[in-house]
């Protein structure tokens, strides 16, 4: 063609541009020299448009006059030609707006003689047909250092390679150009390893150093900084690569320095609001994890993960905080929300970990929190596949660990739960603490802690100190009430907090109590063996664990000397019926066992489970295979588990001798004997065990020989609901009712 005589339109000299207009112009003829495919696009408007924007800087002012003498020097008339619509334009709509355009300038500019797609045409052959000396010169001129002083701050920061830095500065120019994305998004659909050579061919970079910098194991996965959305699917090359989440957020953020670059990341934890003395319960595992997290810190250990993990509210936080205070530790948190309160999601929580865990590694003061991980750290969602988008493999799976195993920085890491969670995760965690609810007198002392100077009455700090239900969280939201309703009476303002709180949680506004209608003595209890109360009470205290059977009729004070048991020995009573385990489906119920065993906490709490029976029928007897498995199920439980267990029984007869045999004490509670009715009538009717009964009162009460303490507490609810006075000849009449209605429901069963 006779344009090739004119000489070259293009420039000699592109240090003039900037920086950001030589590296897209690179881009763009990097994307036409790798896939000439793309050159079938030059005849379409919406690519040419994206084309002649990225590369009009590098033509030479005046190079246009042969094209159209009457566009010379005049770009945005070159805008018409070929602009970019998305609503189809006749080229007679353009050819007016061109003459329109022409007619308001002030000098007489005589107007084009061409047709918009013939000019249009030219342009693309010009396009087309680029030296290869353009490509050289704007390489040479190109110094390669990333356009955004963001990208250089995270290059300097986590002491990134060139090639990662220049995909992250591609990343950043192709998310900021939409021409780019235009060209870019033309490529024809290939695989990740075919868009990886392309990569390379744009980035002007060797394809082993793009292929070493996009590895799993490189830094901008493992630290979360780019994404594969489609990984297992072909793309274009403008979806090949991502932005993490995190990385949107710097760039957005574009911080100015390190600091401010980890501020983004993460937060100094707030100022410990407890001690360690608040957790006496978790004293000695509490004692055990501050003197290895704070050895790490020092030493520089890597790998050195805590797990603390319980329901929310009972101060595993707290106790992190605390922890880094009583060992000199600076503590960090990883942000959960960001500046401008959307959050940070799961994947950039994660990244923001990651790449803080590179930004504090040289220091030894630093202690990181990582807090409600079980989201984004489970088998089913696991973190590596919310890096990447892809399930676990082998492969991702020992990435996992090591990020596990090889953090510079140590962590605490909390879960309100770990069902979900991969054991090969679980097993790198060097030190896990399970919280599980205090003993009584533990959350009496935290009631005190908290709302102890409100002035409110001790029976109030005892009932909220009896509730195992009610977490350290919910105390210091009572006070916070207080505090802001100085009007209001304190204990109002508690009861009431308290009671919403609870039934937002729990679907109560408090647990259910059983509330005894006459007061429990171990006096009035008449048990078979010759065994002591208080020698159990030993026995259990020093040995820590062991196994009762307590079976007897209804009313001897089973339940009760369950509850004096675990008051004596400051445990936490957790007692289930069989109607709360029973299923009717097949394995429901031995995994509903295995489940309660598995939640109680052995060293804090008693378990009861009462109608026992239900569960321990003799095996002999079965007909299905179910009735087996029941009973192999919590013989097995029994046998493993470490703390006090209690079975229940009215009915003794059915229970498997198997199982009797595991039992380390088996209590028959029986009736009262002759001397206990006469005391406890005496307490109960005449206001005191020690005034002496009337001989024809004591004569019919030795004849009520099934008379339970039950019996007593059933009369004495009458009493109190009726509101009335009953004389001791009344209250006898009603103890022998009792004691007849038992009979007949004997003789009917």
């Amino acid at each position: 063609m006779t344009m090739q005589r004119h000489p070259s339109p293009w420039r000699t000299d592109f240090t003039p541009l900037s920086p950001a207009q030589r590296r897209l112009a690179r881009y763009a003829l990097n994307s036409l020299k790798s896939d000439p495919r793309l050159e079938r696009f030059l005849h379409e408007r919406e690519f040419l448009a994206a084309l002649w924007s990225l590369m009009r800087s590098l033509l030479d002012p005046g190079a246009l006059h042969r094209l159209a003498p009457a566009l010379a020097d005049r770009v945005d008339l070159w805008e018409v030609v070929i602009e970019e619509s998305y609503d189809p334009l006749d080229e007679a709509s353009l050819e007016e707006r061109l003459q329109r355009a022409l007619s308001r300038d002030e000098e007489d500019t005589p107007p084009p003689t061409d047709h918009p797609a013939e000019l249009r045409q030219r342009l693309g052959v010009l396009l087309r047909h680029r030296p290869e000396q353009v490509l050289t010169a704007l390489a040479e001129a190109d110094d390669g250092v990333p356009i955004s002083p963001v990208i250089r701050l995270l290059g300097e920061a986590l002491e990134l390679d060139a090639t990662s830095l220049a995909v992250l500065d591609f990343i950043d120019q192709r998310e900021q150009s939409p021409a780019l994305q235009r060209i870019l998004s033309a490529t024809p659909s290939a695989s990740r390893r075919a868009n990886v050579v392309r990569l390379a061919a744009v980035l002007g970079e060797e394809t082993s150093a793009v292929r070493a910098a996009l590895g799993k194991e490189a830094p901008l996965s493992t630290l979360g900084l780019i994404g594969h959305r489609h990984a297992h699917l072909p793309v274009d090359l403008g979806h090949f690569l991502d932005p993490s989440d995190l990385l949107d957020e710097v760039l957005e953020s574009a911080p100015e320095d390190p600091e401010t670059l980890l501020g983004l990341l993460i937060e100094p934890a707030p100022a410990a609001a407890w001690r360690l003395e608040s957790f006496p319960h978790l004293a000695a595992p509490a004692a055990h994890a501050g003197a290895v997290l704070g050895q790490a810190a020092t030493t520089g250990t890597p790998g050195v993960n805590a797990l603390f993990h319980g329901p929310p509210g009972t101060g595993k936080t707290e106790l992190a905080r605390a922890l880094a205070a009583a060992r000199g530790l600076r503590a960090f948190q990883v942000r959960s929300a960001g500046d401008d309160g959307d959050g940070l999601s799961r994947r950039g929580r994660l990244s923001a970990y990651l790449v803080a865990q590179r930004l504090l590694g040289r220091r030894h003061d630093a202690l990181l929190i990582f807090d409600e991980v079980e989201d984004v750290f489970t088998s089913g969602d696991n973190l590596l596949a919310l890096l990447h988008g892809e399930s676990m493999t082998g492969h991702q799976k020992a990435w996992m660990n090591r990020i596990l195993e090889e953090n510079p920085v140590p962590a605490i890491w909390i879960a309100n739960r770990t069902t979900g969670m991969d054991p090969a995760f679980l097993r790198r965690f060097l030190l896990p603490l399970p919280f599980k609810t205090p003993p009584r007198s533990v959350r009496r002392q935290m009631a005190e802690r908290h709302l102890g100077d409100l002035g409110l009455p001790p029976d109030l700090l005892d009932t909220l100190a009896a509730d195992a239900a009610l977490a350290p969280a919910q105390l210091g939201a009572a006070r916070r009430l207080c505090a802001l309703r100085p009007d209001v009476p304190a204990e109002h303002s508690v009861r009431e907090g308290v009671a919403a709180l609870r039934t937002l949680l729990h679907g109560a506004p408090m647990p259910p109590l059983r509330v005894p209608a006459t007061a429990f003595d171990v006096a009035y209890l008449n048990l078979a063996g010759g065994i002591a109360p208080s020698a159990i009470v030993q026995a259990l205290e020093s040995g820590g664990r062991g196994s009762l059977c307590f079976y007897g009729p209804p009313g001897t004070g089973k339940t009760a000397f369950a509850e004096v048991l675990a008051e004596a020995l400051d445990r936490e009573l957790v007692a289930r019926q069989a109607s709360d385990l029973l299923s009717p489906y097949v394995g429901e119920t031995e995994q509903n066992l295995a489940r309660l065993f598995r939640e109680i906490d052995p060293s804090h709490t008693i378990l009861l489970l009462d109608e026992v029976d239900s569960f321990l029928a003799d095996r002999r007897h079965a007909q299905r295979n179910w009735e087996r498995t029941q009973v192999n199920e919590l013989l097995q439980q029994m046998e493993r588990f470490p703390g006090i267990f209690i079975a229940a029984t009215n009915l003794m007869s059915g229970i498997d001798a198997a199982a009797l045999r595991r039992f380390d004490f088996k209590l028959h509670f029986r009736a009262l004997t002759q001397v206990q009715r006469v005391a406890l009538f005496a307490r109960e009717a005449l206001g005191d065990e020690q005034t002496p009964v009337a001989p024809e009162l004591a004569r019919h009460l030795q004849g009520l020989e099934g008379l339970t303490p039950g019996d007593f507490a059933n009369v004495c609810r009458q009493r109190q609901l009726l509101g009335e006075a009953l004389a001791p000849e009344q209250f006898l009449r009603r103890l022998a009712a009792e004691c007849r209605l038992k009979g007949e429901r004997a003789r009917a069963a």
